[in-house]
């Protein structure tokens, strides 16, 4: 166990004070593999508050951090910050605590699924890729609708689909 690493924490020494209160500013590198990219994330930090009760230790906690993603639309790098919060019961037959890993996992789940830049973010042309928010192409947008092709078909038979035989 890694007794002097900074996010394991005695047991004992939490029952003994009555709780514990740590705010902690956590090294992005140690951390850049949640992301599968080094420089997504830039900074990152936890709040926890431990509080004695009966049997158990309450760890209440939150994770900040600041991220640089790229914008869904125009794919513009984005730097944001983000926060989650976590609650966890530990039993009272640990000897230490270590909230390397659910830290690990509150940061995991910060990146959203879509990022933009801006909600008026017109994105990238598809024809040409020219980013739209700072030039204007000069590429004619399709209409043709991807059912165009169906218009034509012929079904054999006199019933169509969808039709009762009888």
């Amino acid at each position: 166990m890694a007794e002097h690493d900074p996010l394991v924490f005695k047991y004992a020494d939490i029952r003994e004070q009555g709780g514990l209160n740590a705010v902690l500013e956590l090294s992005p590198a140690a951390y850049a593999d949640v992301f599968g990219a080094p420089d997504v994330l830039r900074k990152l930090s936890a709040e926890l508050d431990f509080s004695v009760g009966g049997d158990s230790v309450l760890l209440e906690g939150r994770v900040r951090a600041e991220l640089r993603l790229e914008c869904s639309r125009c794919g513009d790098p984005v730097v944001r910050q983000y926060e989650d919060s976590f609650d966890e019961v530990y039993p009272d037959s640990l000897e230490y605590i270590d909230t390397r890993e659910v830290i690990r996992e509150t940061a995991a789940l910060l990146a959203p699924i879509k990022v933009l830049c801006s909600e008026a973010c017109k994105g990238r042309c598809p024809s040409c890729g020219a980013n739209r928010n700072r030039e204007t192409c000069g590429c004619r947008p399709d209409k043709s609708s991807p059912f165009e092709a169906l218009k034509g078909l012929k079904l054999k038979g006199p019933e169509g689909p969808g039709k009762n035989s009888k």
